[in-house]
């Protein structure tokens, strides 16, 4: 569903997730954005409905030109039979889109709640192409940082990338990478 989430006129803000309602689909409320003005408000109970747009006041002509926009857009891959099988699509809309959108942040959002517990706990690195972590040891404990990470690299015996070094976005990134399996980043 990644190739969804790729155009940028449609966005959701204020996003609140309940995942203990969420059965069938996921439920939850937010603002859907058009081309950076709040237009509606979305809501999706969880029962397996389709998501429900309401426009803001006086929005209503921007919600029908977000809705226009939205089938526009090429139509969208389901996986819905085994793998190796050519998937299904279906045609875009704009409440399907922001199902898509809303599960993408959602999604996005624990991902990054585990990245910065694991971040801020763990000294993690990149070695030999897979990421690793010292046992053991707490990030938050090492008082001289600088002096630790250069032994850290001199037992190594090959380079490797030490992920709190990184600026955060790019550290992410490299997570990311490693325990997603994500090639975007």
């Amino acid at each position: 569903m990644e190739n969804i989430t790729k155009q940028d006129r449609i966005t959701l803000k204020s996003l609140k997730v309940a995942d203990f309602a969420s059965e069938e689909t996921m439920c939850f409320t937010a603002t859907v954005v058009f081309d950076g003005t709040p237009i509606a408000e979305a809501r999706n109970d969880g029962n397996g409905g389709s998501t429900f747009l309401r426009a803001l006041n006086g929005k209503a002509p921007l919600l029908a030109e977000a809705e226009a926009f939205a089938k526009g857009l090429p139509p969208a891959p389901l996986d819905l039979g085994p793998p190796g099988e050519d998937p299904h699509y279906i045609e875009m809309r704009l409440d399907f889109l922001v199902d898509e959108l809303a599960d993408a942040m959602h999604t996005d959002r624990k991902v990054r709640t585990l990245f910065n517990r694991q971040i801020g706990d763990k000294v993690l690195f990149v070695k030999d192409g897979k990421l690793k972590f010292l046992k053991g040891v707490k990030l938050k404990a090492i008082a001289d940082r600088e002096a630790y990470f250069a032994a850290l690299r001199a037992r190594q015996g090959q380079p490797i990338v030490i992920l709190a070094e990184l600026p955060p976005e790019q550290a992410f990134d490299l997570w990311k990478q490693h325990v997603l399996g994500d090639k975007s980043g």
